[in-house]
């Protein structure tokens, strides 16, 4: 009895160091970064219609230059990796690693778990673009997506990245918490991240990939047409976001454009 009290009483104290250690690195997170536009670049974001291939090799290599520091690009995707970056100078110098593997969601985004817990390391930054999902993802995985929709889609998660960049590691961990077990707060978390990024120019593309992926999942041009309030900005609603910004000049392609096959 008194060998299985001495066992649990060092189980405990272990778990219990375990756990300060914990705390203690994750109170000491340094990485925390409050990276504010001025309004001049606010003002002159990226706001490209369409992006489309070829992609001339001398804009490749001057993105490549000047957004491409402390990156690894998704191989297949790079140029729609630097695209997507360029609408995000804020995102300049933070290491991220566009990873391709298999995933169950089709992309996602989120801090490497190690530069989180280890306040020592400089906090890098995953997006995760799925090589392999469930067969009800297949249409909408990033190799079945055009071009222009790529960008936008992996835009939508850089506005994660840049949403991260201010907050500690505990900060982060409530985030995660909350994102996994409420749902209102998943969302208000991918709206707000929707209306991050076409503040940052993407509106467009978000415009053209809303469309592209309800109408992959069986929606009618009069269902896209009345939704509202979904966990994702419909196209509707990011129509009515870009009125608030100066720069989107080109009239939006008609809904019944997207139906026209």
């Amino acid at each position: 009895m008194k060998t299985i009290l001495r066992l649990l009483k060092w189980t405990l104290f272990s778990i219990l160091g375990l756990l300060l250690l914990v705390v203690i690195f994750v109170g000491l997170d340094r990485d925390a970064q409050s990276i504010t536009l001025s309004p001049a670049e606010k003002n002159d974001m990226p706001h490209q219609k369409e992006y489309s291939p070829p992609i001339d090799s001398s804009l490749y290599y001057s993105l490549l230059a000047t957004y491409g520091k402390n990156k690894v690009l998704a191989k297949g995707f790079e140029i729609q990796c630097l695209l997507a970056l360029s609408h995000y100078p804020e995102l300049k110098e933070v290491p991220i690693d566009f990873r391709v593997q298999p995933a169950f969601i089709p992309l996602s985004s989120r801090p490497s778990p190690i530069t989180v817990l280890l306040p020592w390391v400089k906090r890098k930054y995953w997006v995760i673009i799925s090589s392999q999902s469930a067969d009800f993802f297949e249409k909408i995985l990033l190799r079945n997506i055009p071009f222009n929709e790529q960008v936008g889609i992996i835009g939508h998660e850089l506005a994660h990245s840049v949403f991260y960049l201010d907050k500690t590691s505990f900060q982060l961990a409530r985030i995660a918490y909350n994102y996994e077990y409420n749902n209102e707060f998943q969302r208000n978390f991918e709206r707000e991240t929707d209306k991050r990024a076409v503040a940052h120019g993407l509106g467009y593309q978000l415009y053209d990939f809303a469309f592209f992926v309800r109408k992959a999942f069986g929606n009618t041009q009069e269902e896209i047409a009345k939704e509202e309030g979904d966990t994702y900005l419909s196209p509707k609603e990011i129509a009515n976001e870009m009125t608030k910004y100066s720069f989107y000049k080109d009239t939006l392609a008609a809904p019944s454009t997207y139906f026209g096959d």
